[in-house]
């Protein structure tokens, strides 16, 4: 079977052989039915031991993605059976596919909150920005992407739409513990304080284009900074 896996780096080991499986079943190149690689195979394939390859396989058996058979070997699931929870999913995948996704969302959001945001939106907005702002100041990393998240948690409650909300909601959770360790290089996000503000003002003057191109504007350098810090 040549299913082309890559060579996993030394840090996150586990995370990186989750991830790749994931992918792997996700794009279709292991199919429901398929038999993946023996332990054996993969160890040789990934570079790992083996039992960084049976805690990923572990991980993906509650997943519902794969099945044991005791003296047979391991089955990928049909998908449509995973009652594994989106957030859930979210953490194991590649940051860089959560962003593709999120700038997605966000761009509809940005228009939805320009519409329809009240006083009080504006209020939160501003004050997680002010505290991103004293965060950033104080060189307080955790403070800071909180506080980050809070101002797109705010943009997305101004929308109106509880089901955009959510699904937010669950990609912040998934992108927090990523991007505080991201946010740590100083030139992550360094030019992001004025493009905030941007995209508060646009939404203050119900601007619905502005909104969405100052959006698009602070995920795409997000996006850029993150391919250049992941090579």
């Amino acid at each position: 079977m040549n299913i082309g896996f890559k060579n996993v780096q030394p840090r996150k080991l586990g995370d990186q052989v989750i991830q790749q499986l994931q992918e792997k079943i996700s794009l279709g190149e292991l199919k429901p039915g398929d038999k993946i690689p023996t332990e054996t195979e993969l160890m040789s394939m990934l570079g790992v031991g083996r039992s960084t390859i049976r805690e990923a396989v572990r991980v993906l058996v509650k997943a519902g993605l794969l099945e044991v058979r005791q003296g047979d070997g391991t089955y990928v699931l049909d998908r449509t059976n995973s009652l594994e929870p989106l957030d859930y999913r979210l953490r194991r995948a590649a940051i860089l596919e959560v962003y593709e996704v999120r700038r997605i969302l966000e761009l509809e959001i940005a228009k939805l909150a320009a519409k329809r945001r009240t006083e009080d939106d504006l209020v939160r907005m501003r004050e997680s920005l002010d505290k991103r702002r004293e965060a950033k100041r104080r060189d307080d990393n955790r403070a800071f992407v909180e506080s980050d998240l809070n101002f797109h948690l705010a943009v997305a409650a101004a929308s109106k739409n509880s089901v955009l909300t959510d699904l937010f909601l669950s990609f912040s959770n998934a992108l927090g513990d990523a991007l505080e360790k991201l946010v740590s290089d100083r030139n992550l996000f360094k030019n992001q304080i004025s493009i905030h503000e941007q995209v508060l003002d646009a939404i203050e003057r119900k601007d619905e284009q502005a909104a969405e191109q100052w959006t698009a504007e602070n995920l795409d350098r997000t996006m850029k900074d993150l391919e250049e810090l992941l090579r």
